[in-house]
């Protein structure tokens, strides 16, 4: 067994994150997990129907230590793992893990780096989709690729069932290069390098982005517009389209069910 997973401090959220620390548990064993990072115990999260097991009480479950602030881990990991985790890994924080650490980001690299990579994608009308397992780096979202996975975006595909599929793909690709690390047959591709080559183009999306969408004010858009926008917003709990949207798909859907009775 590598060497590399010894030492493990886990970070994550949603149920993703659950099964994926499940299946560290399940391949090395808890005694590699030094620390569990999540969200607090006392905290009504969004995502919880969709586990039945918070990162806290598997934590409890396995007697392994759980924190709620990456700062309160003690000095004792060399391999972070990160699933889902919504905060910004510092360069000291980073510094403090020798054997370097790995993200799931549920979008294509670097082509989609930053937040809500699944709206941006309906947004541009992709045909295709993917999920990527790469190293952290002091530069988010452009660490080394382990490992990558291709999916097909459906023609009604939204931000929710976009989200839901990337999870399963997700899931499936973490566990595929979670076990090459436990073998050593992991490799790595820079993503500056597919980038000089051409075989990439970067591009992340802020935050501030998605905000802009959500506070767009309605303006003339032909019904593909409106159509495409309503389901690259579609994401419940986390957001919902606006009001104004909504009625505007709503009328043309009517529209046509009355053009065409």
């Amino acid at each position: 067994m590598s060497s590399v997973i010894d030492g493990v401090v886990f970070a994550g959220t949603r149920g993703l994150a659950t099964r994926c620390l499940l299946f560290v548990i399940e391949t090395c064993g808890k005694d590699h997990i030094v620390g569990i990072l999540g969200a607090s115990r006392y905290e009504k999260t969004w995502w919880r129907h969709e586990t039945s097991e918070e990162l806290w009480q598997v934590a409890d479950r396995f007697g392994i230590p759980f924190f709620e602030s990456i700062d309160d881990v003690p000095p004792l990991g060399k391999f972070l793992v990160s699933i889902m985790w919504n905060e910004i890994f510092s360069a000291r924080i980073l510094a403090g893990f020798d054997r370097g650490g790995i993200n799931l980001h549920p979008g294509p690299l670097p082509e989609y780096r930053g937040s809500f990579a699944r709206t941006h994608a309906i947004l541009n009308g992709e045909k295709s989709f993917g999920v990527t397992v790469h190293y952290l780096s002091e530069r988010v979202d452009r660490g080394d690729i382990i490992g990558e996975l291709q999916f097909p975006v459906l023609p009604s595909e939204t931000a929710l069932s976009l989200d839901t599929r990337a999870q399963l793909y997700g899931y499936a690709l973490f566990c595929q290069m979670w076990l090459r690390l436990l073998d050593g047959s992991a490799t790595r591709c820079s993503q500056d390098v597919l980038i000089a080559q051409d075989k990439r183009k970067p591009c992340f999306y802020p935050m501030r982005t998605m905000t802009a969408l959500l506070d767009s004010s309605d303006v003339p858009r032909s019904a593909e517009e409106l159509d495409r926008l309503y389901r690259a917003l579609y994401l419940p709990p986390r957001i919902e389209p606006p009001k104004w949207l909504v009625e505007r798909v709503l009328t043309d859907e009517v529209r046509t069910l009355i053009r065409g009775a």
